[in-house]
């Protein structure tokens, strides 16, 4: 488990969600004026000049430029994009790739024409990057301020774009003793520690939220930055593709076979007689561990069915705890039943691969067999 002292950030917006990790990367590196912990009516608040301007200099600073000179207006959208990308490139770089089509394509927003020509096509290349957004009203409102959630935003996914961040990734190991565990390219496992106040995300769906703690199974994606102290400072976790159970490791952990309905009949035509040919299969009922105990085999003349260990046996299937999906043709008739399923055997008594798995998470054997097999008493018996 690695924690951190360092509070959550105070968001209820749905739209700042991403704000937090975007100020977190910045804090890293040393922006001023910045908060710590962000809340929604500080991000939505108008960004001032004074500090916009510090942001820039920081920009230049961590892309090696030098300070643009900046505009009286440089919190609104068409001096803050020229200066920004003057901050980050050194100059105009949208000036020099984009022509007047081009910008003028790009900017198909309804008050495109309150934008000055020469801030035109910086203004357009963060549109089409994405480092800038439109209003929901499909307008940029190029003579308001901008909120400091747009101009941190934009700041740090350009920055992070230009690879300019000095983020890191790799494939975390199970934690031990608050250190992360890397898996290096080269297939060595590699100890970090964690700063007390680091900057923890853990991805939920498709988006990173701050979060206090996380718990590291092993074989994580992460993303981190590391201090001037050579620990990290900033973590961000996605789940292991695989998950979190003892079995993850095995290659029969998740499978799926697919059979067309001519397929299923022929090995079920013990169980299929009489019922015409087969239009659909159905999961009547599971047991206590969710396996499947009894399919209903539908035919155009009638029903049948399987149960018990032969639905696996007759199948040709890994095992019986999985699910049915189905293709169709362009009439609505089954071409295709695919068995998405876990594990592979009986599904009576201990998983090998699973044992191995809790093994290797450092249980004796003692705890894996009352895992397996629930009041059983151990005991010498020679």
């Amino acid at each position: 488990m690695i924690k951190t002292s360092r509070q959550p950030a105070d968001l209820q917006d749905d739209a700042n969600v991403l704000l937090a990790r975007d100020v977190s990367l910045l804090f890293t590196q040393n922006f001023g004026t910045l908060r710590e912990r962000v809340s929604d009516s500080w991000l939505t608040a108008y960004a001032t000049v004074v500090e916009v301007q510090n942001w820039l200099a920081n920009v230049a600073r961590v892309a090696r430029q030098t300070m643009p000179v900046i505009a009286a207006d440089v919190n609104r959208p068409p001096a803050f994009a020229t200066a920004l990308s003057a901050a980050v490139f050194g100059e105009s770089r949208a000036g020099t790739l984009l022509n007047d089509a081009d910008a003028d394509y790009l900017l198909a927003v309804r008050d495109a024409g309150d934008v000055p020509a020469a801030n035109r096509a910086d203004l357009a290349m963060l549109l089409r990057d994405g480092h800038l957004s439109v209003y929901p009203d499909a307008t940029l409102r190029p003579r308001m301020p901008l909120s400091r959630a747009r101009v941190l935003h934009a700041i740090a996914r350009l920055l992070e774009a230009r690879n300019l961040l000095q983020l890191q990734k790799a494939n975390a190991r199970p934690t031990s003793d608050g250190q992360l565990i890397l898996r290096t390219t080269k297939g060595k496992d590699q100890p970090i520690r964690v700063n007390l106040d680091a900057f923890l995300f853990r991805y939920l769906g498709e988006r990173p939220y701050a979060v206090s703690s996380v718990a590291l199974v092993g074989g994580e994606p992460v993303t981190y930055h590391l201090a001037p102290n050579g620990q990290i400072d900033f973590l961000e976790v996605r789940p292991a593709p695989n998950g979190a159970a003892a079995d993850r490791m095995s290659p029969f952990a998740n499978w799926s076979k697919g059979l067309s309905p001519a397929q299923v009949q022929a090995r079920l035509a013990r169980a299929a007689r009489g019922i015409g040919s087969i239009v659909d299969l159905r999961v009547v009922s599971r047991g206590a561990s969710r396996r499947v105990t009894d399919l209903e085999i539908v035919g155009t003349s009638g029903t049948a069915h399987v149960r018990g260990g032969r639905i696996r046996s007759a199948l040709g299937l890994r095992e019986q705890l999985f699910v049915i999906d189905r293709e169709y043709d362009d009439a609505g008739r089954v071409t295709e039943f695919t068995f998405v399923g876990r594990g592979w055997g009986h599904g009576v008594g201990m998983c090998q691969v699973g044992a191995y798995g809790l093994a290797k998470q450092g249980w004796t054997s003692e705890q894996i067999l009352k895992a397996y097999y629930s009041g059983i008493e151990i005991t010498r018996m020679y």
